[in-house]
């Protein structure tokens, strides 16, 4: 196995992302910028209303309404059954609240491959070694029995970022009970869960196997919220007292108006169908479009089947590599991400140097515009 501390790129993908602010067609990141729809309209113009509610309200009443909110959204009986559960402003603090409790703990990781790069350098800045296990070596069983001995614990990025690779209800199973077996700590990061439709219950399925589990959520890759998001964390009760006495060295708590304002939008989505079913069809139409616009050839073979709110897409055979594709890119106008650094453990070699990743998720007029210019000079 590969080490992450041998292959650290000093270019991140945030650094890229960054980049992407200041170039008018920006589909970089992957954060929720997309209108907000008339149900959510609703929502803005009452936000005066929400301050003075969320005023009053006792700070545990508010985390405790979020989670419920939030279970409710995501179809799940088991969150309300976990041991312990806390509230972290972004998804990226829950990654390195994570990281923090295995380097405390001594702890080596087996991290999913490939994955947005900022997972690899909070476990690598905190001294945490981590070593790649990709999408197939998960659901192979003799590989995951045989590497999961090697280390302390599985950290699983599903829906996964950038190929939206969702594992299956038996598929997920099949991975718990092995760590189960192997006495190891399964940590999942279900940042991108919301693209899905929750057809089944991973906290049912973690707290009925009495699994050794940290598992963290993030809305800020779905609701259009100007970056008002928080990430949820929850554990099973052999590490809720380490995780809450790093968390209390940090945070106090997050605001209690912008747990107030996700629960309104919570409640929004879960209207309809199904819970979701408006935002899902935003979505599809918006991955309809890229697809119709840009040549099936460009689609990497692993992000057919993706429903997450980015886009894995490959470069012309033969063509330029990923960081020269984006400058010329750039110099249209466009910023999209290079897929070297998804490749956390060998950034830069000749098989990660042939990807790029957009977001789907922007204002329609930007993307629909960007996806043009994309698909006309990937045609040419």
């Amino acid at each position: 196995m590969v080490k992450v501390d041998s292959f650290i790129s000093k270019t991140t993908l945030t650094d890229y992302e960054q980049v992407g602010f200041s170039i008018e067609l920006n589909l970089a990141d992957g954060h929720a910028y997309q209108e907000c729809t008339d149900c959510q309209q609703k929502i803005v113009k009452r936000m005066s209303e929400i301050w003075h509610a969320t005023e009053q309200q006792p700070i545990l009443e508010a985390e405790k309404s979020f989670i419920h909110c939030y279970g409710n959204l995501i179809s799940s009986s088991g969150l309300s059954e976990v041991a312990y559960s806390m509230i972290l402003p972004t998804a990226s603090n829950s990654i390195d609240l994570v990281a923090s409790y295995l380097s405390h703990r001594n702890m080596k990781t087996l991290l999913t491959y490939p994955t947005f790069d900022n997972l690899a350098l909070l476990l690598h800045r905190r001294g945490v070694p981590a070593f790649p296990v990709t999408e197939s070596e998960l659901i192979d069983p003799i590989y995951l029995r045989k590497n999961l001995s090697e280390v302390d614990a599985l950290f699983l990025v599903n829906p996964n970022n950038p190929t939206g690779t969702n594992l299956k209800e038996h598929e997920f199973i099949h991975i718990v009970e092995e760590c189960k077996r192997a006495n190891k700590i399964i940590i999942i990061d279900a940042s991108f869960r919301l693209y899905y439709p929750q057809i089944w219950d991973s906290y049912e399925i973690l707290n009925k196997t009495n699994s050794s589990y940290i598992i963290f959520e993030d809305t800020g890759k779905v609701f259009p919220t100007q970056d008002m998001k928080a990430s949820l964390m929850s554990c099973s009760a052999d590490h809720m007292f380490m995780l809450r006495e790093l968390y209390n060295e940090i945070y106090l708590c997050v605001s209690k108006f912008t747990l107030g304002v996700l629960s309104e939008f919570f409640a929004e989505a879960f209207t309809g169908v199904s819970p979701l079913v408006n935002f899902h069809e935003i979505v599809a139409l918006r991955r309809k479009f890229l697809r119709n616009k840009i040549n099936a050839s460009h689609i990497d073979n692993n992000a057919k089947s993706s429903l997450i709110g980015v886009e894995w897409m490959r470069i012309p055979q033969f063509s330029l590599n990923d960081l020269d594709f984006v400058r010329k890119v750039q110099a249209l106008g466009v910023a999209v991400l290079p897929g070297r650094n998804f490749f956390w453990s060998n950034v830069g070699s000749p098989e990660t140097t042939n990807n790029f990743r957009i977001s789907l998720m922007k204002p329609l007029g930007i993307f629909q515009q960007g996806v043009s210019i994309l698909a006309e000079y990937l045609e040419h």
